[in-house]
């Protein structure tokens, strides 16, 4: 499987065999998103592609969820949208999951037991209920999909209708709250 998370810096994208002694082979794109995922060697074989869907920036989360539709369609492969904050959702902490904006604002998930149960904007980090922050100093890393993948598992695969949907239903989501 090819794994692909553009939405927040530290752009990464990896092969994931799963039953592999070292299962993860990861690939940094450092800013250089398209070109860099058109220099991986993609495998033959490869099952199905996963792609943070968001939320996050909003061009380089579109570079790879574009790169992700072109890859399924031409291969013919399930294609699986990632929510970012499922992927900062490691231990189902209760809490506030925040990803910080190009706003200076955070974007917030209230979370508990690995589900969302409402989202808001805040204009500064909260004082209480906070699990996890991603922002410049603490970036979504390989590890955090390392975890995700290994220990919660992944979603069946969807059509590539599907995964546009609910990239779309994220946008929707972001364009709602900072409205």
């Amino acid at each position: 499987m090819l794994v692909i998370q553009t939405a927040f810096p530290n752009e990464v994208a990896g092969i994931y065999e799963p039953e592999k002694r070292f299962p993860f082979k990861w690939f940094f794109l450092q800013g250089k998103t398209l070109e860099a995922l058109c220099d991986i060697e993609i495998p033959e074989d490869l099952d199905a592609v996963a792609v943070a869907v968001g939320p996050g920036r909003f061009t380089s989360t579109r570079v790879g969820v574009g790169f992700a539709l072109g890859l399924g369609m031409s291969r013919e492969l399930p294609l699986i949208p990632l929510n970012v904050f499922d992927l900062i959702d490691s231990e189902g902490a209760e809490g506030w999951y925040l990803i910080m904006s190009r706003k200076d604002e955070y974007y917030g998930s209230y979370r508990a037991n690995f589900r969302e149960v409402k989202r808001e904007i805040f204009s500064d980090i909260p004082k209480t209920d906070v699990a996890r922050v991603l922002d410049q100093d603490h970036p979504l890393t390989f590890a955090d999909l390392e975890q995700f993948l290994q220990k919660r598992g992944l979603p069946d695969g969807t059509s590539w209708e599907t995964l546009k949907v609910e990239y779309m239903k994220e946008v929707a989501e972001e364009y709602k709250l900072w409205k």
